[in-house]
C-alpha cells in the first residue's frame, strides 16, 4: 500500500475566491453603473426596455485574480430623437479551439453568451459588463421605430487574460450612422505573491528502468499546481518542498523540490522514485512562468518551464 506522506510550507493565509469575489468586483464597479445581470435563459433571449442597471456578461466568482483585470464595459447609445430597437449578440471567441460541450453532451459552439432585443429611447444608453477576460465578438443591429431598415455593425473585444487595463468601447447610434469608440487607462497591477505551499508525496517505491524525473504544471483557481516524479536514492528517502521563490525582474516562480533524508535505518537495495503534488495558493495574479526544479545534494536541475495563458 501507497502511503501519502504531508508536507507544508506556510507563509500566509489566502482569501478564498469565493468569499471574496463579490465584493471585489462591487468595489471595482462602485464608479459605473449599478450591475444586475440575470443568466435566466428566457431573460437572455427576451426583450426589455432600457434600464437603469448594466447586463453582466460571465460571473466574477469564475474569474482568478479579479482585481488584475477589471471588466470591460461596452455602452450602446442612442443619439438620435426616436426610439431604436437594439439586437445585441455576443459571442466569445475561444483562442484555443476546443468545442465546448454542456453537461448534456451538446455541442456549444455555437451557442452566443448573450442574445438580447434593447429597446433605446432617445438620449438613452445601455452597458453590457464583459467579466470574464476572454476575447468576444458583439454584433449590434440597430432598427428606428416606424421604419424597416437596419444597421449592423460587428465589434471585436480582445482581452488579454491579466491586462492590469480598464477599458470601455462605446457604440453610439446617431441619426448620421454609428460610431464607435474604444477608451483605456492602466490601472496598478499586483504582483504575484504566494500565500501558501503544500508539497504531498504520493508513495514511494524501487524505479523501474523507464522511470525518471518529470513534471507538469497548471494554473487552477487562483493556484499553481505541480505533479512530478523524481528518481530518489532509495525508497525509503523524503521528500521537501526545498523553496517557493518569486523572481520578480522576470515574472518567474520557481518551485523546489529536493530529496531528503532516509528516514528508516536499513532499506530494500534499489534506486526509487516517488509521485508527488505541490499545491501553491496565490494573491495578486499568476505569475507569467513557473519552473520545476529538482534537487539532490548539491545538484539542481530544471525539469519544467511552463509559461501562462489564458483559459
Amino acid at each position: 500500500m501507497r502511503r501519502r506522506d504531508l508536507l507544508a510550507l506556510t507563509t500566509g493565509t489566502a482569501c478564498g475566491l469565493a468569499g471574496c469575489a463579490d465584493s471585489r468586483f462591487e468595489r471595482l464597479q462602485s464608479e459605473r453603473p449599478d450591475v444586475d445581470g440575470s443568466s435566466d435563459d428566457t431573460d437572455r433571449r427576451g426583450s426589455e426596455s432600457a434600464g437603469p442597471d448594466a447586463i453582466v456578461v460571465g460571473n466574477p466568482d469564475e474569474v482568478p485574480f479579479l482585481e488584475a483585470h477589471p471588466p470591460h464595459e461596452f455602452t450602446l447609445r442612442n443619439d438620435g430623437e426616436t426610439e431604436r430597437t437594439v439586437a445585441v449578440v455576443v459571442s466569445a471567441d475561444d483562442a484555443d479551439g476546443s468545442d465546448p460541450i454542456d453537461g448534456d453532451g451538446e455541442d456549444e459552439r455555437d451557442e452566443p453568451l448573450l442574445e438580447r432585443d434593447l429597446d433605446l429611447g432617445a438620449g438613452e444608453e445601455r452597458t453590457i459588463v464583459f467579466v470574464e477576460p476572454r476575447p468576444y465578438t458583439v454584433t449590434v443591429t440597430s432598427r428606428r421605430d416606424g421604419e424597416t431598415g437596419e444597421s449592423t455593425v460587428t465589434d471585436g473585444i480582445s482581452r488579454r487574460p491579466f491586462d492590469c487595463v480598464r477599458s470601455r468601447t462605446t457604440v453610439t447610434l446617431s441619426e448620421s450612422g454609428t460610431e464607435t469608440e474604444s477608451t483605456s487607462s492602466t490601472i496598478p497591477c499586483p504582483v504575484p505573491d504566494v500565500a501558501d505551499a503544500s508539497l504531498a508525496v504520493d508513495g514511494r517505491e524501487c524505479a523501474g528502468r523507464t522511470d525518471g524525473d518529470d513534471a507538469t504544471v497548471e494554473f487552477e483557481n487562483e493556484r499553481v499546481l505541480v505533479e512530478g516524479s523524481i528518481r530518489i536514492p532509495t525508497p525509503c528517502h523524503t521528500l521537501e518542498l526545498a523553496d517557493v521563490t518569486d523572481d520578480d525582474g522576470r515574472d518567474l516562480l520557481v518551485v523546489t523540490v529536493a530529496v531528503g533524508e532516509q528516514e528508516a535505518e536499513t532499506c530494500v537495495d534499489c534506486l526509487g522514485t516517488a509521485d508527488y503534488e505541490v499545491e501553491i495558493d496565490l494573491e495578486g495574479r499568476y505569475p507569467g512562468r513557473v519552473a520545476v526544479v529538482h534537487a539532490t545534494g548539491d545538484e539542481r536541475r530544471v525539469i519544467t518551464t511552463n509559461e501562462f495563458a489564458a483559459g
